[in-house]
């Protein structure tokens, strides 16, 4: 029964991954809000959003395999591709269209959330 729990530390570089995401989005939101309200570092805004970009992909990779190893552990044998409706395809990233919605209408909601933060706390 052992096994089949994730180990520690891997539940721990998980919730680090999203802390990391969160605090990064908030870090971009006030580089963006407050740093290049300036108008002085327009010339650096497309190395700050390759940076961020970067960095979201790495980190949802990495969970991405977190959960495909976990996943990977547990005894539910996976259905066969036959028996795979085409409605549950993944066609981008991995995701089901309804999971695509949700993560762009999480990313929207943070970034309303930090600009507003930004506005009020200015």
């Amino acid at each position: 029964m052992d096994s089949q729990q994730p180990k520690r530390s891997t539940s721990a570089f998980e919730y680090f991954l999203y802390a990391a995401i969160l605090a990064e989005t908030g870090l971009a939101a006030l580089i963006y809000k407050v740093i290049f309200a300036s108008g002085e570092f327009t010339h650096v805004r497309v190395y700050f959003a390759i940076l961020y970009f970067a960095f979201l992909a790495w980190a949802i990779a990495q969970l991405h395999l977190l959960h495909r190893e976990r996943a990977s552990k547990t005894d539910i044998p996976e259905p066969e591709p036959e028996a795979v409706p085409r409605a549950d395809t993944r066609p981008a990233l991995g995701l089901t269209g309804l999971q695509l919605v949700i993560l762009l209408l999480v990313f929207a909601t943070a970034v309303a959330t930090f600009s507003w933060a930004l506005r009020v706390f200015r």
